[in-house]
């Protein structure tokens, strides 16, 4: 197998408060809490990482494949059924989503062009 090259890092540790973590990337330091206070949720980061990754990824497909692209705005939503009991044997509350949903908006490009450009991103 050869040798992987490092792409991205980034890094949480705790803070001595249960639910919150300092996370980092680079010299980029915030505060993420599981729910209730006033950071922004795990869940979120988690739904806003697939998001921007969506955003940049099809940009840069478009750009390569000279589609037209005026911009786009990508909306990812978690879903989890509040009734299901929790999977675990302690009955703590998991990170685990019954359903995620991504929604893509595009401007500037043909409806053939969007149908492109989601498939070719659900491919990578």
């Amino acid at each position: 197998m050869a040798e992987l090259a490092l792409v991205y890092e980034s890094r949480s540790y705790s803070t001595g408060i249960v639910g919150r973590s300092i996370c980092n990337a680079r010299n980029h330091h915030w505060v993420a809490e599981n729910t209730g206070g006033d950071a922004v949720g795990a869940g979120e980061l988690f739904c806003a990482s697939i998001a921007a990754c969506a955003v940049n990824m099809v940009e840069t497909i478009a750009n390569a494949e000279n589609r037209a692209l005026d911009r786009m705005e990508v909306n990812v939503a978690a879903y989890r059924d509040p009734d299901k009991p929790a999977p675990d044997k302690t009955g703590a509350d998991v990170s685990l989503y019954d359903a995620v949903r991504i929604q893509f908006r595009m401007w500037g490009v043909s409806d053939d062009d969007a149908r492109f450009l989601v498939k070719t991103w659900k491919q990578r």
